[in-house]
């Protein structure tokens, strides 16, 4: 399994685990009102549930299971492949900050950025390694 696909089936478990948390003190709130200020962490929960664990987890299986390049047996640039694992990273990180109140709240549009950055770049690492054969 290439390195970009560890990174981020390790970091997706990670926040698996933080938003299986988050979930379970707002479902507790619901039986303790008086904890009721947990559903301040809402967003969160969605980011991290959402961003950290399934898209992270798809794109790092994705990029593990799609096939390779015919001729060099490579994924493609394995740089390009970090960039994108650490723009998603990063990306998540910084909208959390964002909702916690740590950043202002316009920091969520540079986190957004980052992660459709991300994307894209999953894109282009994946756009020419699914050809034919017979090509």
């Amino acid at each position: 399994m290439p390195t970009p696909s560890r990174w981020m089936i390790k970091a997706s478990m990670l926040y698996m685990l933080a938003g299986f948390a988050i979930g379970a003190l707002i479902l507790i709130s619901k039986v303790y009102p008086e904890y009721s200020s947990v559903w301040s962490l809402f967003s969160v929960h969605i980011e991290v549930s959402i961003f950290g664990w399934i898209i992270q987890l798809t794109m790092g299986t994705a990029y593990w299971i799609l096939p390779r390049y015919l001729k060099t047996k490579s994924r493609g640039n394995p740089r390009l492949a970090l960039a994108m694992v650490g723009m998603l990273n990063f990306g998540i990180l910084i909208n959390v900050a964002s909702y916690l109140n740590i950043l202002p709240p316009s920091a969520t549009i540079v986190g957004r950025l980052l992660e459709v950055g991300a994307v894209v770049l999953f894109i282009a690492l994946h756009w020419n390694r699914a050809v034919s054969y017979n090509t």
